[in-house]
């Protein structure tokens, strides 16, 4: 785990949404994006130049070199830790079975994702679900809308005007007829990035609509188009990647929800409960 205070300044740093990007792309690959150029990291955050200069600026670096020399410094002090010493040994006694070199996978993978966290990116994206004037629309592509599937379902379960969208061949784009300022699409995708996903975000922030993304370390081009971005490393032995840190975002997201609006989900938990007693004492016995 990172715990240098360059690191700690980069993510403590960040306020706006601009500036949460880029301190985004530096923790999802500290130390290696910060090695990079200045070119390199506007275009992985999708913003512009001058905006990373002065977000470096803001943490106490006028020049990028040093703030590059800063990072290597602490390259230098983390490679000579006995920590990463014992680290690397453990590694090199990974398991041969797949079963057990899978879960080890996940169990790091969860373990680096919880180390590079954006606490204030995570807050952005619960400031909007959480929002009661807010319609929430969610989607994913083949292999994601799995999860886009169920955020809808437990997110439904906490606050009203949730709706999970199919893709529907034909009838993919409809939900952007009516979309607005008072819509929030949640959307999931990741390599290989879908190029549907990519017209349909861009449409729905030429609309007004805020975007919160779930995508890999790579970044989805929506990213560009996005309020909050949470990303999740794909550490896995399967083709198909993994998706077990996102099913942990998800539960995160509930979680924080729930206490954020702890009365107003009970009383909704307690109406959905009451309607399904209902629905038990009505419908007809098989012997009946």
């Amino acid at each position: 785990m990172v715990t240098a205070p360059l690191f700690d300044r980069i993510r403590s740093a960040a306020r706006s949404t601009a500036e949460r990007k880029v301190a985004s792309v530096l923790l999802e690959g500290y130390p290696t994006r910060a090695l990079s150029t200045v070119e390199v990291l506007a275009k992985q955050a999708s913003v512009s130049a001058p905006t990373v200069l002065r977000f470096l600026t803001k943490i106490g670096y006028s020049r990028f070199a040093d703030f590059q020399a800063a990072a290597i410094a602490d390259v230098e002090r983390q490679l000579g830790s006995p920590l990463n010493n014992i680290r690397s040994e453990a590694a090199a006694e990974a398991p041969d079975h797949v079963y057990q070199r899978t879960l080890l996978l996940q169990a790091e993978a969860l373990q680096l994702a919880a180390s590079q966290a954006m606490p204030a990116e995570f807050d952005a994206i619960v400031d909007l679900l959480a929002n009661p004037k807010a319609a929430i629309k969610l989607l994913g592509g083949r292999y994601s809308q799995n999860l886009a599937q169920r955020l809808a379902v437990q997110l439904g379960q906490l606050r009203p005007a949730v709706t999970f969208v199919p893709l529907t061949l034909g009838f993919f784009y409809d939900p952007l007829v009516d979309a607005g300022a008072q819509d929030v699409f949640v959307i999931f995708d990741y390599r290989r990035y879908q190029a549907e996903l990519l017209h349909f975000a861009r449409a729905a922030s030429r609309s007004g609509a805020r975007i919160c993304l779930f995508t890999d370390i790579w970044r989805s081009p929506i990213a560009e188009y996005s309020d909050a971005v949470l990303t999740s490393p794909d550490a896995s032995t399967s083709p198909f990647g993994s998706r077990v840190v996102a099913t942990a975002q998800i539960e995160a997201i509930i979680a924080a929800i729930s206490q954020r609006t702890r009365e107003q989900s009970r009383q909704r938990l307690s109406r959905i409960e009451a309607l399904r007693k209902l629905g038990d004492v009505d419908t007809p016995s098989a012997e009946g």
